[in-house]
């Protein structure tokens, strides 16, 4: 099972290749650091909500729409 860290990471690596964006370039417009980039997409740094939000708004996407990348899928 995946955690949060990696859904996190992996909706972020998505939405950011989606748009043909290096880590690099979302980097920059979400104003963080590039490595900083890699251990967020590599789930070893779990962003605070307000860097949550940057990534958000660099991605062009709601918050709450990044995070429900991120939900566990409901098994029944």
């Amino acid at each position: 099972m995946e955690s949060m860290g990696e859904r996190f990471g992996a909706a972020v690596r998505r939405l950011r290749e989606s748009k043909g964006w290096s880590q690099e370039r979302l980097a920059g417009h979400a104003e963080l650091n590039r490595s900083y980039m890699g251990e967020i997409e590599r789930a070893t740094a779990m962003p605070s909500l307000a860097t949550a939000a940057k990534l958000a708004q660099a991605l062009e996407v709601s918050l709450s729409e990044l995070i429900s990348h991120c939900e566990a899928p409901v098994t029944g």
